[in-house]
């Protein structure tokens, strides 16, 4: 029954044996196997072992989306985002504007992950070398440049040089107002 895998002579456990190992160790029938026999009593209580992740991601400013998707952004810690990401860089920017619209509302927030790779079709924010800020889709990629597309269509697609980007960070998640705690609402535990 011990023999590595792949042995030959090799037996796996039989009944019998399973029967004797729970009678000489006063388990109930079926506790070896997993099947939960009349003696077997499932605890009505869960016990956590460490901490549980409630999810907290911190929010470092406010974006205002402008002519061509660009925003102005001001970087000041805000609160947290009723969230998880796995990402422990993430954070989360509180949106203001219509350029994005129908798909991210004024009020609402992103979640960026910088450590996520971008693909083509993913919702991107984008710091500029000269210091714009967007959050456009990443459309194409091709020789070096960038197609970055609006949802509004009233917003026209732009190209940049991958020598123009200071950072491009996925967009995880767009979230609503009521997922947010301000920092004076966060009690110290």
């Amino acid at each position: 029954m011990l023999y590595p895998e792949g042995k030959k002579n090799k037996r796996n456990i039989g009944e019998k044996s399973v029967q004797m190992i729970e009678e000489g160790l006063n388990l109930p029938r079926g506790s070896m196997d997993g099947i939960a026999g009349a003696g077997t009593t499932i605890p009505d209580e869960i016990e956590y072992v460490g901490k549980v992740r409630l999810g907290a991601v911190p929010v470092v400013g406010e974006a205002a989306l402008g002519v061509d998707g660009m925003i102005q952004m001001e970087e000041h810690p805000a609160g947290w985002l009723q969230i998880y990401s796995a990402d422990p860089n993430a954070y989360g920017l509180r949106v203001r504007g219509d350029s994005m619209h129908p798909r991210i509302q004024s009020g609402e927030f992103v979640v960026i992950e910088p450590g996520t790779r971008v693909q083509s079709g993913d919702e991107v924010f984008v710091r500029t070398t000269d210091g714009h800020n967007m959050i456009k889709v990443m459309t194409k990629m091709r020789d070096g440049a960038f197609q970055l597309s609006s949802i509004n269509n009233d917003h026209r697609p732009i190209t940049l040089q991958q020598t123009e980007i200071d950072k491009m960070e996925y967009v995880s998640a767009i979230i609503k107002a009521t997922r947010f705690v301000a920092t004076a609402d966060v009690s110290e535990e």
